[in-house]
């Protein structure tokens, strides 16, 4: 079986424009270790009822995904991969809603060198960004890592503006990434961050954890459209799968 860990943390997402708006939950996922010199399982079977399964992330057709994914960061101009540690959200009886995936590439020297983000919305699209320095340097703590949006993952934003992006991943196992989206390349919109501890594992603490945190994709799914709901509610503009404005935009604000 291929190593994977379950970590257990929060998610807190805050927004201060068009509205204020924030919420913050108990949240777990996995985090699984691809290796150049292992085979990658189709499917892992991690408690009755859940499971990793392949065909739910890279092209989505069940192939490796390592492959996949070093031809494509290769040509970024990454090429030093000594493993690929996945953080991701496993699935519940066949069903799985990821938000976004987190793909850390590490070299050979155990320095994280470039991350992939596969990023899904409700509309059932999806948009991969490929985030590293200029000059491939490793990636500390302390760094900040830009791409343009060219997906809409919320449909109270356009496709406009850039993301900002800063990564932990701490030897004791540690995660936490901090996302900016900026609208006008200046100031903040919006704000999520994840993280989160290793925590031991069975497959009795694994439900415990699918309890405690509703279910976790189901759980997502729910929280997303009740988020959405008080939102509307504040009629802060909503834009739809096209982009166009679906309701009225106040005063000021997006046209």
């Amino acid at each position: 079986m291929s190593a994977f860990t379950v970590y257990r943390g929060r998610v807190w997402h805050g927004r201060s424009a068009p509205a204020h708006h924030q919420f913050s939950y108990r949240h777990a996922w996995l985090a699984l270790t691809l290796l150049p010199s292992q085979p990658e399982p189709e499917r892992l079977r991690l408690a009755p009822g859940v499971s990793w399964q392949r065909r739910h992330h890279g092209p989505r057709d069940g192939s490796p995904l390592l492959p996949w994914l070093t031809a494509r960061l290769a040509a970024s101009g990454v090429h030093d991969i000594a493993r690929v540690e996945l953080h991701t959200l496993p699935s519940l009886f066949g069903y799985v809603f990821n938000p976004v995936s987190f793909y850390l590439v590490f070299d050979t020297a155990a320095a994280l060198r470039a991350v992939w983000v596969e990023v899904s919305n409700t509309f059932g699209q999806h948009h991969d960004y490929c985030l590293h320095h200029p000059d491939h340097r490793a990636i500390d703590s302390r760094d900040l890592l830009d791409a343009g949006k060219a997906l809409q993952v919320s449909p109270f934003f356009r496709v406009e503006g850039s993301y900002r992006f800063r990564f932990l991943r701490a030897a004791d196992g540690r995660f936490a990434v901090r996302i900016e989206y900026r609208r006008d390349g200046a100031h903040s919109s919006f704000i999520a961050s994840q993280q989160g501890t290793p925590v031991p594992y069975s497959p009795a603490r694994l439900w415990q954890l699918l309890l405690a945190t509703g279910l976790l994709s189901v759980g997502v799914w729910a929280r997303i459209h009740w988020q959405a709901l008080r939102l509307w509610r504040k009629k802060t503009p909503f834009f739809g799968k096209d982009g166009h404005a679906a309701t009225p935009a106040p005063p000021g604000e997006l046209s």
